[in-house]
C-alpha cells in the first residue's frame, strides 16, 4: 500500500492546498439549511491557516455561493469559496447561457410537480442547478413516493447527483472532483489535504486517490475513496486545529530559517 500522507507531512510542504466541504464536515445539519451550528475549532483553523504563507484555503461546497455566504461570514480573510460542487467559483465568476435557463425552468416545473401536496419537501433555486430537498418529510411513505416519482422525470442532458435526504439536477457537468484537478493543475501545490462527508466528496477523493502528496479524508461511514477516515465533524475541528498548528509551526521555523 502506497504511503498516506500525516498530517505533519501535509503541514510542512513547500505549498499547501487546504480543502474543505461545508455541510456535515465543517458545519452540521439542520432542517432550517440556514440556521446550521458551524464547528468553531475548525472555523478558526480554516481563518488562522488562509493568513499563512504559502497557504491556500477553499471550502468546496454543494451550496451556492450567495446561500453559502448567508450561513458562513469569513469577513476580510483570503478563503475561496467555491459552490455548487466547482460549478462557481468566487474567483473565477462564470454565467449561464439562455438554453441552461430555459432547462433549469423546465425541470424546476417537473420538480414542483413531484411534491405537488407534500408537507415539508421543497425545490431549492441555485444559479446552476434545481435540487429537491425532503429533510423536513416525516413519512417514510411519502419520501419513497418522491424518489419514485424524481426517478420518472425526464431528466435529459442534466447531471443528476443524488445526496443525504436531497436530488440535485444540474445543467453544469463541474464535480468537486473537476474543481480540483483543475485547480491544482493551474496553482500546482506540493501539497493537498480535502476533507468531505457526502457522496458529492467523492469525485475529489478519487482525483486525488493517486496523488502522493494528497490526503482525503472521508467524515463519516460509508463506502469511500478516501485515503483515511475520521468519525465526526468534533473530529474534523481536531484535525484542522492540529494541521493549523504544524503549519505555523512550519511557516514560523522556515521564515527564520531553521
Amino acid at each position: 500500500m502506497n504511503h498516506i500522507p500525516t498530517i505533519q507531512d501535509i503541514a510542512q510542504t513547500r505549498s499547501l492546498l487546504v480543502v474543505s466541504d461545508f455541510d456535515g464536515t465543517i458545519a452540521g445539519f439542520s432542517k432550517d439549511p440556514y440556521q446550521v451550528p458551524i464547528n468553531q475549532k475548525s472555523l478558526k483553523a480554516i481563518k488562522d491557516m488562509s493568513r499563512l504563507a504559502d497557504t491556500r484555503v477553499v471550502i468546496l461546497s454543494g451550496r451556492h455561493l450567495e446561500g453559502l455566504a448567508q450561513v458562513l461570514d469569513l469577513g476580510a480573510y483570503d478563503i475561496t469559496t467555491v459552490g455548487s460542487h466547482g460549478s462557481e467559483d468566487s474567483s473565477r465568476p462564470r454565467s449561464l447561457t439562455p438554453e441552461d435557463r430555459e432547462e433549469l425552468d423546465r425541470i424546476h416545473t417537473e420538480l414542483e410537480r413531484v411534491i405537488d401536496g407534500i408537507e415539508g419537501a421543497y425545490v431549492e433555486v441555485k444559479p446552476f442547478h434545481r435540487v429537491l430537498h425532503y429533510i423536513r418529510v416525516s413519512d417514510p411513505d411519502a419520501i419513497a413516493g418522491i424518489q419514485a416519482r424524481a426517478s420518472d422525470v425526464d431528466t435529459r442532458d442534466l447531471k443528476v447527483t443524488k445526496g443525504k435526504n436531497i436530488i440535485e439536477y444540474s445543467v453544469s457537468r463541474a464535480t468537486k472532483g473537476s474543481w480540483l484537478r483543475e485547480h491544482i493543475s493551474r496553482t500546482e501545490p506540493t501539497g493537498v489535504i480535502f476533507i468531505g462527508d457526502d457522496t458529492t466528496d467523492e469525485h475529489g477523493f478519487e482525483v486525488l486517490a493517486d496523488v502522493p502528496t494528497a490526503l482525503t479524508v472521508k467524515v463519516g461511514e460509508g463506502e469511500t475513496a478516501a485515503k483515511t477516515r475520521i468519525d465526526s465533524i468534533d473530529d474534523v475541528g481536531i484535525m484542522l486545529e492540529e494541521l493549523a498548528y504544524e503549519r505555523q509551526q512550519h511557516v514560523e521555523a522556515k521564515a527564520l530559517g531553521l
